[in-house]
């Protein structure tokens, strides 16, 4: 497997950190997103690329070592803030395929990169409310 991090982005303190483009790019080489937003958060918007898990920062250090580690691994948040510690935490546990995304999801969009944005609808006949894909109404 090629090193489809090579020649993209920048580093800081050794850790690599990719525009919104580079990691889109690398998304659709088969990179997988580390979502470390809340929960709730990545329901009302996310990035739409082909896999992406969801590991709250919160919880992150306990559940570091589920990652696969033979696979490319860029990390998400909202800005970028909060990803750059779940990545150096990552780094600590001994995976190196690893890249931040900078400016997380405020330059993705910035960026005109892919979302998938989510719609709280009211179920008919019931009072409660779900999320729902928009573009797909169950």
């Amino acid at each position: 497997m090629e090193y489809i991090f090579e020649n993209k982005g920048f580093i800081i303190n050794n850790l690599k950190h990719l525009s919104a483009k580079e990691a889109y790019e690398c998304s659709k080489q088969g990179a997988i997103f580390i979502d470390v937003r809340e929960e709730f958060m990545s329901h009302m918007k996310t990035f739409d690329v082909p896999e992406i898990l969801i590991s709250p920062l919160k919880n992150f250090s306990r559940d570091c070592n589920k990652l696969p580690k033979d696979k490319f691994l860029v990390f998400v948040d909202a800005t970028g803030v909060k990803s750059k510690p779940a990545m150096e935490t990552a780094a600590q546990n001994g995976y190196s395929k690893i890249a931040n995304l900078a400016g997380g999801l405020v330059e993705w969009e910035r960026d005109g990169m892919p979302t998938n944005t989510y719609q709280k609808i009211i179920v008919s006949g019931s009072k409660r409310c779900e999320f729902v894909d928009k573009n797909r109404i169950r």
